[in-house]
């Protein structure tokens, strides 16, 4: 059986300072994926929208590249470009 743990609450930002999302992630390991039924709050309202797959997120105020949709186990994730995220905060 895994364990879980509790949940905590996480504040993602772009290398840029632009604050992104609230986001309740569980487990240790570091955020590579970002689930839209997990968000708190979309302060650029750039996860919760249905994007078809393969389609890249750009921060509004650097134009990078954030994350690109994929479908895994036929859930659609956002994959975070670790290169482009900035500080995560826990709250």
């Amino acid at each position: 059986m895994k364990k879980t743990s509790k949940p905590h609450q996480l504040t993602v930002y772009c290398k840029c300072g632009k604050r992104l999302v609230k986001y309740k992630k569980g487990g240790g390991r570091r955020l590579v994926k970002i689930h839209a039924d997990r968000v708190s709050k979309d302060y650029e309202n750039l996860f919760v929208n249905n994007f078809p797959e393969n389609t890249d997120i750009f921060c509004q105020s650097c134009e990078k590249r954030i994350a690109t949709i994929k479908k895994i186990n036929g859930k659609y994730i956002n994959k975070l470009n670790q290169g482009q995220v900035g500080i995560i905060k826990k709250n």
